[in-house]
């Protein structure tokens, strides 16, 4: 595992990335809607969360050796990969069904709760899954967690990417986010509108919750085992069983419930796999 030693260059120069991110989004999303919106018709805000998403990654080639980057195996694509992914999917479906256990005791004689594990179906979900959990374990556990645990600690590190896992889920705009001519303002509207729900703390709730949650179980599992691929594992397989539950009418996982199972997961591997800490650096 990479160095976990604090310092605040890592910690400065990832609050100036992620400002980059924010300006290249507002700046440069409405001259390309302008451009692109006859080939690909989509809304002004969609442009902004896909402008956000490349800039990301264009900027962290600006920005990683400053952040402590500078290898796949710094920020977790390390060897050995099948073990700790087939693991991961393990815990990822066990934790995911104790998500509904609510769901099947609540269930009436005769109702089909949970999921219909065709296999055709399942397999398209894990597929989707594993594209999801790349991209967003690559983001925020490979990038975020991994440099704001050189300059908070481990455990604050853990804590504040959680945080931003939770506020990015939110980060969304309505329809009329960007309505009227292009003008030097809409990259800015299009900034306020996505920021709103932050702002005004619509993430504190169940949702927000349990996304705080699994961000921090997912952290957990990438500091006790210095890979990536655990806790891609563990988030394929919950984001498969939510596509489960959206084909299905017999409910959602959100409530109390599921933060409580999913923080318990986070707390087995920062606990229970602790021993495998000893003798890296901290």
């Amino acid at each position: 595992m990479p160095s976990t030693e604090r310092s605040p260059s890592p910690l400065l120069a990832f609050l100036a990335y992620l400002l980059s991110i924010f300006l290249a989004a507002t700046l440069l999303s409405p001259a390309i809607h302008a451009l692109l919106h006859r080939l690909y018709p989509a809304p002004p805000e969609r442009y902004f969360r896909r402008v956000l998403e490349i800039s990301a990654l264009l900027l962290l080639l600006t920005f990683r050796k400053k952040m402590g980057i500078r290898s796949w195996p710094d920020i977790g694509f390390s060897r050995p990969v099948l073990r700790p992914l087939l693991l991961g999917c393990l815990l990822g479906l066990v934790s995911g069904l104790l998500c509904l256990l609510p769901l099947a005791l609540s269930a009436r004689p005769g109702h089909q709760v949970g999921i219909h594990l065709e296999p055709a179906s399942f397999a398209l979900w894990i597929g989707r899954g594993m594209l999801i959990a790349l991209s967003e374990e690559l983001l925020f556990r490979g990038i975020f967690f991994t440099t704001l645990r050189r300059g908070l600690g481990p455990f604050l590190g853990l804590l504040a990417s959680a945080l931003l896992f939770c506020l990015a889920h939110y980060l969304r705009a309505g329809p009329t986010a960007a309505e009227g001519p292009l003008t030097l303002f809409t990259g800015w509207n299009l900034l306020s509108a996505h920021l709103a729900p932050i702002l005004s703390f619509a993430w504190l709730d169940p949702r927000g919750l349990l996304l705080f949650s699994a961000g921090a179980a997912l952290a957990a599992a990438y500091q006790v085992t210095g890979s990536l691929w655990l806790p891609i594992g563990i988030h394929a397989l919950w984001v498969a069983i939510l596509y489960g539950l959206e084909a299905q009418s017999g409910g959602s996982p959100l409530g109390w419930w599921s933060p409580l199972v999913i923080a318990f997961l986070g707390i087995l591997l920062w606990t229970g796999f602790g021993w495998q800490r000893r003798g890296r650096a901290a």
